[in-house]
C-alpha cells in the first residue's frame, strides 16, 4: 500500500484534522471559523481538547475517545457565562447502521461527566455532536441532517433536552444550507487552494499550507503510517495461519475500532478481535 503525501491529506483525513486541532490558538481559531459556519451563529471564547478521552462510568465499561471536544462560551445578560459542549467527528469510515446509536452512545457518556453530583438538571448544558462525512448517512442527498428528540404524537410541543446531532455530507446536493456551509464542505473534504473561497476558509487554508511545510510534521505522519504499515504487514504474516483474508480484516477492524475508542484488550475482545490481535494493535502507537 503506497504512502499518501502529507500534502495530498485534507482536513477530513484525521491526521491533519488532529494537527489542526492540536495547535493552541490556531486550532482555537480553526474550531471557532469551522463551529461559526455550521452552526450560522458567532461563537464566543472556545476551549478545544483534542483526543478527549472519556472513559466508561465504571472501569470494565466502553469509553470513548472525541476528536475535537470544545466548550463554547457565550456571556448572558447577568454577566455570568453560559457555555455549549461540541463534539467534532470527521469519519471516512462507512457505518451508516451504526451512527445512530454511535452518536447516542457518545451524547449519553458526554453528559453523564458535565453534571456533578447534586446538581439541578436545568444546568447541564447543551451539547451538540458533529459527524463530517464523506458520504450520505441517510440516502436523502442532503448537506445536513439535523436530529432532536421530539414528541412524535404532535410535533408542535416544545421539547428542548439540549442535544442535538448533526451529520453532514460533503456530497450532498440538496441545497438545504449556507453557501459558506456548502464551501466549507467542499473544502474539508478536498483542501486545496481552488476551493478557498471565503475568509473563514482561507484563515484555515492558511494553517494548512504551515503544517504541510512543518518538517516535524512531516516525521510524524511518516511514523504514523509506518505504525499502520507494520501492523498490516504482521496480519499478513498471521494470516498464514488464519488465512491471509481473515487475519486483515481482523487486524484493520482493530485499528478502526482504537481510533473510535476501544482502547484495551478487553473492548476490542468484546468486539470479536483475538487477544492476539489486540495486544499488538494496541501496542503499537
Amino acid at each position: 500500500m503506497s504512502r499518501r503525501k502529507l500534502e495530498d491529506l485534507n482536513v477530513i483525513d484525521n491526521f491533519l484534522f488532529q494537527q489542526l486541532v492540536s495547535r493552541g490558538e490556531e486550532g482555537e481559531d480553526f474550531c471557532r471559523r469551522l463551529l461559526e459556519t455550521i452552526m450560522g451563529k458567532k461563537i464566543g471564547r472556545i476551549k478545544v481538547i483534542p483526543q478527549k478521552q472519556i472513559t466508561g462510568l465504571d472501569t470494565g465499561l466502553h469509553g470513548i475517545r472525541l476528536d475535537a471536544y470544545v466548550e463554547a462560551f457565550e456571556p448572558c445578560v447577568d454577566m455570568e457565562v453560559e457555555s455549549e459542549i461540541y463534539d467534532i467527528e470527521p469519519n471516512r469510515t462507512v457505518e451508516r447502521e451504526r451512527l445512530p446509536k454511535r452518536t447516542r452512545f457518545y451524547q449519553g457518556l458526554i453528559d453523564a461527566r458535565l453534571l456533578d453530583g447534586g446538581w439541578d438538571y436545568r444546568l447541564l448544558k447543551n451539547s451538540v455532536i458533529i459527524m463530517i462525512l464523506p458520504y450520505d448517512p441517510f440516502d436523502k442527498n442532503r448537506m445536513v441532517y439535523t436530529i432532536r428528540n421530539q414528541c412524535v404524537e404532535d410535533t408542535s410541543v416544545q421539547y428542548e433536552d439540549g442535544a442535538v446531532k448533526i451529520f453532514l455530507n460533503t456530497r450532498g446536493e440538496e441545497e438545504n444550507s449556507s453557501k459558506e456551509l456548502q464551501e466549507m464542505l467542499k473544502y474539508i473534504e478536498n483542501s486545496v487552494a481552488e476551493n478557498v473561497t471565503n475568509d473563514n476558509i482561507r484563515a484555515i487554508h492558511n494553517y494548512v499550507r504551515n503544517i504541510k511545510r512543518d518538517k516535524e510534521v512531516e516525521v510524524q505522519y511518516m511514523k504514523s503510517w509506518e505504525v499502520e504499515q507494520q501492523i498490516r504487514e504482521e496480519a499478513q504474516a498471521e494470516g498464514h495461519a488464519l488465512g491471509v483474508s481473515d487475519g486483515m480484516k481482523e487486524t484493520l477492524r482493530a485499528i478502526e475500532l482504537k481510533k473510535q475508542g476501544y482502547n484495551s484488550v478487553e473492548l476490542l475482545m468484546e468486539q470479536g478481535i483475538s487477544e492476539l490481535v489486540a495486544t499488538e494493535v494496541l501496542t503499537l502507537e
